[in-house]
This record gives C-alpha cells, sequence and structure tokens, in this order.
C-alpha cells in the first residue's frame, strides 16, 4: 500500500468548502467506479473507456488478435477519471492485478504526471480482487482504511 502525506490544517480548511470529504475510485481497464462517499449503500458513478480505433491500444499476441486483450489508451480513459475526482478531498483508489496489468499503479502513475492536484489527494491505494467484493464490502474496507486517521474524517455538523 502506497500513501501520500496528509495536506496541513490550513490547506484542509481552505480546501474543504470547495471540496467533498473521502472519496473511494475501484478501477480496473474495463471501467472506474468512483463512490463520492464510503458510507455504505453510496452509488458509484461508472466510467468506461472509450471505445474507438484512436483510443484502444492493442496487445500484441501470436496466438491470433483477442477483443479481451485491448487495453484503454491512458488519455482516453485516465483523463475522464481524474476529472470526476477533481472534487475529492482524499481519494483511496481499489485495483487488482500485478504489475502492468495492474491499472490502479497505471492511473496513479499517470495522474502524479498529468494531474499532480489530484495525485496530492491520493491517501492510499490498495490491491483487491474487487470481482469478488459487493459494492458495500468496498466501502467497507475503504471506512477500514480511513479508520485510523481522524484527520480525514469530514466535519461533523
Amino acid at each position: 500500500m502506497n500513501t501520500l502525506p496528509v495536506p496541513t490544517d490550513a490547506q484542509q480548511r481552505t480546501s474543504q468548502e470547495k471540496k467533498q470529504a473521502r472519496w473511494v475510485v475501484v478501477i480496473t481497464h474495463h471501467e472506474a467506479r468512483v463512490f463520492r462517499s464510503e458510507v455504505s449503500g453510496t452509488v458509484a458513478e461508472v466510467i468506461r473507456p472509450r471505445q474507438t480505433d484512436d483510443s484502444i491500444r492493442h496487445t500484441h499476441r501470436f496466438d491470433g488478435f483477442s477483443r479481451g486483450h485491448e487495453m484503454p489508451a491512458a488519455h482516453s480513459f485516465f483523463g475522464p477519471v481524474a476529472d470526476a475526482l477533481k472534487m475529492a478531498e482524499r481519494i483511496l483508489i481499489f485495483g487488482n492485478g500485478t504489475g502492468t496489468a495492474n491499472e490502479m499503479n497505471q492511473f496513479v502513475a499517470w495522474v502524479e504526471s498529468h494531474c499532480p492536484e489530484v495525485a496530492k489527494r491520493i491517501a492510499g491505494t490498495v490491491t483487491i480482487d474487487g470481482r469478488h467484493l459487493s459494492d458495500d464490502q468496498l466501502l467497507a474496507k475503504a471506512r477500514d482504511f480511513f479508520k485510523p486517521y481522524p484527520e480525514l474524517w469530514p466535519a461533523r455538523k
């Protein structure tokens, strides 16, 4: 798990007026699900890569081309996901896979390079087997992640 430094109190007070608290992203090469809260029952916004010839990078296989091995080009997929995260105060990213198959790691690297203002708000990354977890189970994992960091909890009214 990777973590980045938490913003200072002054930065948090200034940005809390404009931003919402803690968001969760579950990302694969097929889609990104953006939860605008880690509260149970939250419904995700689903972002899928554009499927045009220009927005797909093909993997090369010796046994022939397979539609299941197409990967979205970073700019056509990661850009809209990063745009969706601009109002988040803190972001937790879930992903699966290893190495180049881990879309989460590729997204973090892309956002650090292309959207550093979003990258600064990434609280952590967690590798999971998201295919076997319900949305509420994923959100429970997010609450467990944030529990030791009370400074990341939204202000109580």
